[in-house]
């Protein structure tokens, strides 16, 4: 396949956002759009959006707001529309939001249609999947020599930056050389270099060339990078994880890597040699299936749930009654519902009480009984 590497900018969108977007009431303004990456469309991407913030404009006064009230809101959107680095970094939607004393955009990877909502609150279902993480994963590819992260959809992948993961052995943490009696043999398989040499008579390991290193400097190395890996992860975080490196690293790895959506197939072999197209093949043939069980697993939950009789089937409504009494647990939306092209509804407002109450959001492709969304009670 053609190379994903994913050249264009995508924002991420924190929990924060959602919670913060979604208690907001008031005249508020949503604008959809689809963007191009790049090619002489790349001009077209801050008209089309002056379109939408003109037609915004004439939606807030036909809904009675002053001019001042207007400029007020759309503001910053128009001062937006001024940077030109910005509109020529685009990825393949955007999302922009504004009212009264806030404003949002999100480059997406999610292709939008074009649409303006101004009503007394934010459309924030479009941009849910995105900010939860559906579809999307991430890929540890690791080696004695080198880590990378790598962020994938099932059509692009991107590498991130690794914050606190060491970038090899050599640049762990504390002190890289165990006491001699320590040091014992660690076979990495095959591709992970050269044995270590002997000196003196005893296993001297060397780092950062391929060479073996020691069991115990490999068991730090693997804690740090999953500890690294855990400090990337949000809360109710629900991007699958992939292990690329080789096999026999995957046990220490789930030892240290505290996380549900770890998947269990590793992405076997040596990394050091892929580039991100490769890694993107080889994490996606196991990550597919993953995808998977995961919307088994999460609608059979709902199922139990429901009947458990802690769960309410559909009806935004009651849903949004049930997130501002804080008994949502988990809150599940099908993709359908995701949709730009509808206005927002209590759902909308649910989304941001659930979050704010320590509930988690997720995206699912269908739910029991044919409804579009559902949550899991807490009582």
């Amino acid at each position: 396949m053609a190379d994903p590497i994913r050249t264009a900018e995508a924002d991420p969108i924190p929990y924060a956002d959602l919670t913060e977007l979604g208690g907001t009431t008031g005249r508020a303004v949503s604008i959809f759009l689809p963007t191009a990456r790049g090619g002489a469309e790349v001009r077209e991407n801050p008209i089309r959006a002056k379109s939408l913030i003109k037609e915004a404009e004439a939606q807030l006064r036909a809904h009675g707001a002053t001019g001042e009230e207007t400029d007020e809101i759309l503001g910053p959107l128009v001062t937006l529309l001024e940077d030109d680095p910005y509109w020529n970094s685009m990825a393949d939607g955007l999302a922009m939001f504004a009212a009264k004393g806030i404003w949002r955009a999100y480059r997406l990877t999610t292709d939008l249609p074009e649409a303006v909502h101004v009503s007394d609150r934010f459309a924030l279902r479009p941009i849910v999947p995105a900010a939860v993480g559906d579809r999307t994963f991430l890929v540890v590819a690791v080696s004695q020599n080198k880590v990378r992260l790598l962020e994938g959809t099932a059509s692009t992948i991107r590498e991130l930056d690794l914050g606190s993961i060491p970038a090899s052995v050599d640049d762990m943490a504390g002190d890289t050389q165990p006491p001699p009696h320590q040091q014992q043999r660690f076979s990495a398989g095959a591709g992970a270099g050269h044995a270590g040499s002997t000196a003196g008579g005893g296993v001297v390991h060397s780092h950062g060339t391929g060479a073996e290193v020691g069991d115990v400097q490999l068991e730090k190395f693997l804690r740090q990078v999953a500890h690294g890996v855990e400090e990337v992860l949000e809360p109710n975080d629900r991007r699958l994880v992939v292990l690329a490196a080789v096999a026999e690293y995957m046990p220490r790895f789930r030892e240290f890597l505290k996380y549900e959506n770890l998947v269990d197939e590793v992405a076997a072999g040596n990394p050091d040699a892929l580039s991100p197209g490769d890694l993107h093949d080889r994490a996606w043939k196991v990550v597919q299936p993953a995808f998977g069980r995961l919307a088994e697993r999460d609608a059979e939950r709902f199922g139990d749930a429901i009947g458990a009789g802690r769960a309410i089937a559909g009806g935004g409504s009651d849903i949004l009654k049930a997130a501002q009494e804080a008994r949502i647990e988990r809150l599940l939306i099908t993709r359908r519902r995701c949709g730009a092209d509808h206005g927002p509804d209590d759902l909308d407002s649910a989304i941001g009480q659930v979050l704010a109450t320590s509930g988690s959001v997720i995206v699912v492709d269908s739910l029991p009984q044919d409804v579009s969304e559902g949550a899991i009670l807490r009582f």
